[in-house]
This record gives C-alpha cells, sequence and structure tokens, in this order.
C-alpha cells in the first residue's frame, strides 16, 4: 500500500528537468543589451540638455556631426589621441603595478594581527579621505613634475579597495578549513597560501575591478595637476578647453571614457577565467 502511494506520488510530481544553459549569443546579448540601452539614455538626456541651450551656447556640447567633422575624422586628431592614450594608459598601469603589490601586502599584514589592523586600518581610511590637491604642493616640491608623481596619485586613487576587499576575503575563510591546516602541523605561511588565498581571490579581483576602473581616471586628474611636458589624454582635455576646441575635448574624454571600460573589462575577464571553474562569483552560467 505504501509503495503504492509513493509510486502515486512521483507520477504526480513528476521531476522538473533543468534549464539548459544559454548560448553564445544568448550570453553576447546579455552582455551587450544592457549598455547599449543605458548609452541610448546618455545620449537621449545629452540630446535634450543640447537642445535647451541657447544657440550662442550650443557649441559647448558639440553634436555627434560636429565630433566627426573637427576630432574623430581628422587624421592628426586620431594620432594625437592614440599618442596620448598612451601616454594615460601607461601611467595607469603603472600606478596599477605600484598599488596592487602594496595594497596586497597590507591586507596581508592586518590580517595577520588583529592589533596591526586595527592600528593600519584607521590611517589607510584616513589617506584615502586627504584631498588630492592639498597634497599637491608636497609632491611637486619632493618630486618635481615628471611622470613619478602622477604614477604616485594613481597609486593612491587605486590602492584603497585592494587591502580592504582583500582582508574582507581573508577573514570570510572557512575556520574549519583554517584548523584542518593547524591540526596537520602547517606553518602559518602555508595555511595563507594554500588555504586562505585561493578562497580569498574573488574578492580581491572584486577590489582589483574597482582599483582598474579608478586607474585611467585617476592618471587624467594627475595630468591635471602637472601639464609640464608631453602630457596624455588629461593635457589634451585641458589645452582643447583652453583654446575652445571643444570637439576635441570630448574626444578625449570619450577616448578617456574608453580605456578606463577596457581595463576594467581585462580584470574581469582575468577574474572570470580564473574562477568561472570552481567559484559562483566567475559568472559561469549552469
Amino acid at each position: 500500500m505504501t509503495q503504492t502511494s509513493s509510486n502515486q506520488n512521483l507520477v504526480a510530481h513528476p521531476p522538473v528537468p533543468a534549464s539548459a544553459p544559454r548560448g553564445t549569443f544568448a550570453n553576447l546579448l546579455m552582455l551587450l543589451v544592457p549598455p547599449i540601452i543605458l548609452f541610448g539614455v546618455f545620449l537621449f538626456g545629452y540630446a535634450m540638455l543640447r537642445v535647451n541651450l541657447e544657440p550662442h551656447r550650443q557649441f559647448l556640447m558639440p553634436s555627434g556631426y560636429e565630433l566627426w567633422s573637427n576630432a574623430f575624422g581628422l587624421p592628426e586628431v586620431r594620432a594625437e589621441l592614440f599618442q596620448r592614450s598612451l601616454i594615460t594608459i601607461s601611467i595607469a598601469l603603472t600606478g596599477l603595478c605600484i598599488s596592487i603589490p602594496v595594497g596586497i601586502l597590507l591586507g596581508v599584514i592586518m590580517f595577520r594581527a588583529t592589533i596591526l589592523e586595527r592600528a593600519m586600518f584607521p590611517n589607510i581610511v584616513a589617506f584615502q579621505s586627504i584631498p588630492t590637491l592639498a597634497i599637491i604642493p608636497l609632491i611637486q616640491t619632493a618630486l618635481g613634475f615628471g611622470t613619478l608623481p602622477k604614477v604616485l596619485i594613481v597609486a593612491k586613487f587605486t590602492m584603497f579597495a585592494i587591502p580592504i576587499t582583500l582582508l574582507l576575503g581573508l577573514k570570510s575563510v572557512d575556520r574549519g578549513i583554517i584548523n584542518l591546516f593547524r591540526l596537520q602541523g602547517a606553518s602559518w605561511r602555508t595555511t595563507l597560501v594554500k588555504a586562505c588565498f585561493p578562497s580569498a581571490a574573488p574578492a580581491l579581483f572584486a577590489g582589483l575591478r574597482i582599483a582598474a576602473g579608478l586607474a585611467v581616471i585617476s592618471a587624467i586628474v594627475s595630468e591635471l595637476f602637472f601639464l609640464a611636458g608631453r602630457g596624455g589624454l588629461g593635457q589634451m582635455i585641458i589645452n582643447s578647453k583652453i583654446d575652445f576646441k571643444y570637439e576635441q575635448m570630448y574626444a578625449a574624454l570619450i577616448t578617456a571614457t574608453f580605456l578606463s571600460v577596457c581595463v576594467y573589462i581585462g580584470f574581469t575577464w582575468l577574474g572570470h577565467r580564473l574562477f568561472s571553474d570552481w567559484h559562483e562569483s566567475g559568472g559561469k552560467e549552469t
């Protein structure tokens, strides 16, 4: 009797098959459609603002045709955008090469001892809260107007998120795993490398994506304060504004945005490649 009722329940509630994973085309649509919609909303807002401007002020917000005819469509402007983009991206990546190892080291130090975390965490927050304009005179006096000050400003902007997210990831490691390593007599370094870092790596890459998105922006900000020598896109923005070449100014802004998005996507892709097979943060579809 019991077996008959069980069979009836199986018939009444058949198993629901798992949905098939999305194909390549569907994944591509999911990736492209949201930013395209957002970009369309931005263009609509830009057009509305431009229409509401007085005719003698519309040169402040050039149209798409003006952007092409006076900026992107000119070979000399494209060449200048390319050259200055290389300078900006080199400053941004060099700053990241400083902030990433320093940020990881700070995160590990704070994780090593609670007293070190209590001593260092407020100072990191305070250092990040210092306005860049306030420390520019000190940097100029100590280092001059070369490339190094710009790189240090990028490192200041991009370092904050790295130790914070890494520390959060390290503290989120399952205590049972750490205790298992201790029972096996593993050293603290072995536990850190083989247990803590793999579990905290997705959180660390979240911080790296934040830092990557800020790298190009901070490189341009640094160029606004240090205009000596051959600069990048930030210097082009200032020079174009002074010369009333607003089309070229907007072209530099668009190029800087594109570079920032590319750096962010690069770190996101790297994180997905590393974690998609074993961690849900990798974004692998099931």
